[in-house]
């Protein structure tokens, strides 16, 4: 089995030119003038090769998707302790464009209904941020704000440890499934506000407008697979670390995400502007979630986590995902010298809403994957998932497939 040529020469390419910039970097640190201390750039090169190996429609497909984002920060707190902070240093300004190439239609090949990749999206480049944020500072009770053009994130509907996983319905939190919702590298006009206290925890609100979802992603060429649409959306969350103020402390070298529980619900209301025969679920959408990561005692690993997730439709005649539940193991240092590699379990089940899909149960997914923590700036996690009822059909066979993800970060 092997990718297509144009994958391959897309994957030289990129990491052609992300060298050259690195040395480029490199070469040119000591004659080029010290970056201004307000100035952030971030740029992340991210790929993840994919193959069946057994099952599903056509087990020999195959599938190269990569993202490059580019990020700006502004702000003249970047590089200043938050407990200096004054009121100025609070606020940044925030830009990100991420470039989209590859073969997102591996699902389709194996035939499940939800992608083996998270980076699966329409390939091209995307607007995927561009927005004034307010970040909280070290006090006791503080306040954050993000409006512009954003998606869904920020600490909303954000699980840490799901960051771990390469299966989209995985890595993307609560598998939301509502057409139009702003889920990156989606984005939508909208704010974000938060007030935080540090021993009750985070209470958030968002409010976004959908109205120019389709627009915003099409405006650098991009062809979205969300029709165009009006309405909005509504999230309310609180969440809290509960061992933030604790004695139990991480490793020296720990890496793993900090303890979490999150509690929220979400309110949509969208109108589609199609002529698709099939029913991408509109109206009225409503729906709770909640999430928790723990620490726990097992005789492998240096420290290891569980987590649960789970969320319910109150609307399924509206909502292809009626409901969701997830579970996993994070284990850090299981191999001798290699402290700073983690292993990952996850396992997830999808149920389809028996309005919009009478012929679709579940679909449920398994993956277990290995990051190996090469340097700072570099990983590499081998994987292996499996796809139980794909589609949800019952009459598909599992699917066996096997991949890949490599990050690489300036």
């Amino acid at each position: 089995m092997r990718f297509k040529s144009q994958y391959v020469a897309n994957a030289i390419l990129s990491f052609g030119l992300f060298f050259m910039g690195a040395q480029a970097n490199d070469n040119d640190a000591e004659i080029s003038r010290p970056k201004p201390k307000w100035i952030e750039l971030n740029l992340d090169f991210t790929a993840q090769p994919a193959l069946g190996v057994a099952g599903g429609l056509d087990p020999s497909s195959s599938s190269w998707m990569q993202q490059v984002a580019a990020g700006l920060t502004l702000g003249t707190g970047l590089n200043k302790n938050r407990s200096s902070w004054t009121g100025i240093d609070h606020w940044q300004i925030q830009l990100e464009l991420s470039q989209f190439a590859g073969n997102p239609n591996l699902n389709e090949q194996l035939g499940t209904e939800y992608p083996l990749q998270s980076l699966v999206s329409p390939t091209g480049t995307w607007i995927t941020q561009a927005s004034l944020e307010r970040v909280e500072g070290n006090n006791k009770i503080d306040w954050s704000l993000n409006a512009g053009v954003i998606s869904i994130g920020d600490d909303l509907m954000e699980i840490p440890a799901l960051n771990y996983y390469i299966n989209d319905t995985l890595n993307t939190p609560y598998n939301l499934s509502v057409t139009g919702l702003p889920i990156a590298p989606l984005t939508a006009t909208g704010a974000q506000i938060g007030l935080h206290h540090k021993h009750l925890g985070n209470l958030e609100y968002a409010y976004y407008n959908l109205n120019k979802t389709h627009q915003i992603a099409a405006s650098l060429g991009v062809t979205p697979l969300t029709p165009k649409l009006e309405g909005n959306l509504q999230i309310f969350q609180w969440s809290i670390n509960p061992l933030a103020n604790s004695q139990q402390t991480k490793t020296e070298e720990g890496n793993m995400p900090a303890p979490l529980i999150q509690l929220g619900g979400y309110i949509s209301s969208t109108n589609l502007d199609t002529n698709s025969n099939k029913n991408l679920g509109e109206g009225t959408n409503r729906g709770i979630y909640g999430t928790a990561t723990w620490p726990i005692a097992l005789p492998i690993g240096e420290e290891n986590q569980i987590w649960i997730s789970s969320s319910l439709s109150l609307d399924p005649d509206n909502n292809p995902l009626a409901s969701y539940a997830a579970a996993g193991l994070l284990s850090q240092g299981i191999l001798p010298g290699r402290p700073q590699d983690v292993l990952a379990l996850g396992f997830n089940r999808s149920g389809f809403s028996q309005s919009i899909a009478p012929n679709q149960s579940y679909e449920a997914a398994i993956e277990l994957n290995y990051k190996i923590q090469i340097s700072e700036r570099l990983q590499i996690q081998p994987l292996m998932q499996w796809i139980i009822n794909p589609s949800g059909a019952g009459s598909r066979p599992a699917i066996w497939a096997t991949g890949a993800q490599l990050n690489l970060s300036i």
